[in-house]
């Protein structure tokens, strides 16, 4: 368990926001909030509003990453009860698809 970093401009932003707003846009209002308000470059501000949404997301969680196992081609996540389980790249391709993926809005940040 880790503790939020209420001084990352973009996690204090995102708490900022009520919980009703929609995922991707407390993303996109972060990352032009972080390029407004930071001086942010507009790809930086995106990295930043999704690692602050996923940080808030995964308060509390009890799985985790392998970020020693994980490589730019699949992501190894320590499930809770042990078990490790992989996602290749086309695995989290087919699921952000399905989920209809912010991705894109933060795509727009960039811009």
């Amino acid at each position: 368990m880790h503790a939020l970093d209420r001084t990352n401009p973009a996690t204090a932003f995102i708490l900022s926001l009520p919980r009703s707003v929609h995922r991707g846009d407390a993303i996109n209002q972060c990352a032009s909030h972080l390029i407004r308000a930071h001086a942010h470059d507009p790809r930086d501000a995106s990295v930043m509003a999704v690692q602050a949404m996923a940080e808030l997301e995964s308060f509390n969680e009890r799985a985790a990453i392998d970020v020693e196992s994980t490589t730019s081609y699949v992501v190894v996540v320590k499930h809770p009860d042990g078990r490790r389980m992989a996602l290749t790249v086309s695995d989290l391709i087919g699921f952000a698809e399905r989920q209809n993926a912010d991705v894109r809005g933060v795509q727009a940040a960039r811009a």
